[in-house]
Parts: C-alpha cells; sequence; structure tokens
C-alpha cells in the first residue's frame, strides 16, 4: 500500500506571517487611497510645525520649549504618531459575527489579531518615511542629546507597537458589549492623542493631567520617547522609563487575555 503523505502543520510563526501579508495586501488593496495617504501623509505634520514655528517666533519658549526643541518634539510625535495610529485593527470580525468562526480555529485569537495589527502597521510606514523626509529637509530637527539618548530612543519606539496594538484589541473587544464601534473609536483616539502628548506637550498641561497622563499607558507614545531623544531625562531615567514601557507591554497582554475569556461568553450568533 502506498502511505498517503501528512501534511506537516504550519509552525505558529508562519501562520502570524501568513495573517500579517494578509493584512498587508488588505491595506494595499485601494492604491489610489494608499498613495494619497503616503504622499499627504505629513500634511497634519506640517501644519503644527508651522504653527508653533508663529508662536514661538513671537514668544520665544514655552514651557522650556523653543522653536528647536518644538520642532523636534514633533517630529519625534510624526513618527510614534505611525506605530500608534498605522495598524489594523479587527473590530468588523466582531460586528459581523466572524469571530465565531475564529473560535473554531486553532489559531490564538489575540496573537492572530496582533499579526493582523503588524500587517496593516507595515502599510503606513511609507507615509511615515515620507513624512520624516520632509521634516528632515525643511525643518532639520536637533540631533538626539547623546549616542545612547538616541540608541534608548529606538528601544522606547521599539515598544510603542505592542502596547499600541493591546490598547487597540482592548477597545475592540468592547464591542461585544456595545455592539457598535464607532464612538469606541474616536474616545480612544481622542484619549490617546491627548494624554500621550501628541496634541501638545505635556508639560503645556496644567499639572493635575500631568500627573494623570503618567498615570496611563499613552504617555509612553510620544512624551517617553520625546523626553530620551531631548535629553531632559538622563540615562538611568531613560531606562527607567523603558522599564515602565516594558511592564505596560506585559500587563496589557494579559489584560487582553483576561478580557477575551469573559468577552467570548457575550457572542452571539443569530440562526444557529
Amino acid at each position: 500500500m502506498t502511505a498517503i503523505p501528512v501534511r506537516a502543520r504550519p509552525s505558529a510563526l508562519s501562520v502570524d506571517l501568513a495573517l500579517a501579508v494578509v493584512a498587508l495586501k488588505r491595506r494595499l488593496a485601494y492604491r489610489l487611497n494608499w498613495v494619497f495617504a503616503v504622499v499627504l501623509g505629513g500634511g497634519e505634520l506640517l501644519v503644527s510645525l508651522t504653527l508653533w514655528g508663529t508662536i514661538l517666533a513671537e514668544q520665544g519658549s514655552i514651557a522650556g520649549y523653543d522653536w528647536d526643541a518644538m520642532r523636534t518634539y514633533y517630529v519625534i510625535g510624526f513618527v510614534t504618531a505611525t506605530f500608534i495610529f498605522g495598524g489594523s485593527d479587527t473590530a468588523q470580525r466582531i460586528l459581523d459575527g466572524s469571530v465565531a468562526i475564529d473560535l473554531l480555529k486553532p489559531v490564538d485569537f489575540q496573537r492572530a489579531r496582533a499579526a493582523e495589527f503588524y500587517g496593516g502597521l507595515a502599510g503606513s510606514l511609507p507615509t511615515m518615511v515620507v513624512g520624516l523626509t520632509i521634516a528632515l529637509i525643511f525643518f532639520t530637527p536637533l540631533p538626539p542629546a547623546s549616542f545612547a539618548a538616541g540608541l534608548l530612543t529606538l528601544v522606547s519606539i521599539s515598544l510603542i507597537a505592542p502596547i499600541a496594538f493591546s490598547v487597540v484589541y482592548l477597545s475592540t473587544m468592547l464591542c461585544f458589549w456595545t455592539r457598535s464601534y464607532h464612538g469606541i473609536m474616536w474616545a480612544r483616539q481622542t484619549v490617546v492623542a491627548f494624554f500621550s502628548g501628541a496634541m501638545v506637550p505635556l508639560a503645556i498641561m496644567p499639572e493635575p493631567l500631568q500627573v494623570l497622563a503618567w498615570c496611563l499607558p499613552f504617555v509612553h507614545f510620544t512624551t517617553t520617547p520625546s523626553q530620551i531623544y531631548l535629553g531632559r531625562v538622563d540615562t538611568l531615567g531613560a531606562l527607567g522609563l523603558i522599564a515602565a514601557q516594558l511592564a505596560w507591554v506585559f500587563a496589557l497582554w494579559f489584560l487582553g487575555r483576561w478580557l477575551w475569556s469573559r468577552a467570548v461568553r457575550a457572542v452571539t450568533i443569530h440562526g444557529g
């Protein structure tokens, strides 16, 4: 008798890669929209820099930020915003009931959604590259305060995406109870942009808001890497901020697993 070959089960890493590629292709499916996003993605950065350039030309500095520091801050914020808002979310899978099929698959739901998030993020990187190139040419941000500050800034930025994924994932989990997502998405984007310091530096805000911001994970999206880059904290302080980022990475990931275990109890399948 001829033996029937048994196909090897794909590894978890290959499944993650496949899901990321699918998410990337989905992001690139509407090529014209993607091209416009790449070309025009730096528009908000240019508007912010023009506005602050005008203000600081009159006042000199605000909350310790002169024009050199402010334009550097917003260039860093533009880079970090890509990692915050550039990934894919999967709320629609919950809203249209596709999540019921996911429950039957031998794939970890949270890990699969993380792969899709990173795949969508890859499609947003060209926008960051174009905007950053324009900013470097026309606005010449400051170099990092030191070589160590530059390296630690890169480490800090690398930790933004896993935190951002968890924030997006936790917000999509709420759809199990709300059956709607637009309000959640708008609230999430507003809260993240405000408390991360992406709108304005935290140093400009009233002290109670600064204290609250440092109690939340969002502050590590923009404020932490910019503080490290500009040398507003020493090496020990930078390592402490990065340690806090790592703590949030693990805390939010496990919070997501806990919430998923509760959310699946709210799944409603109509007609079956």
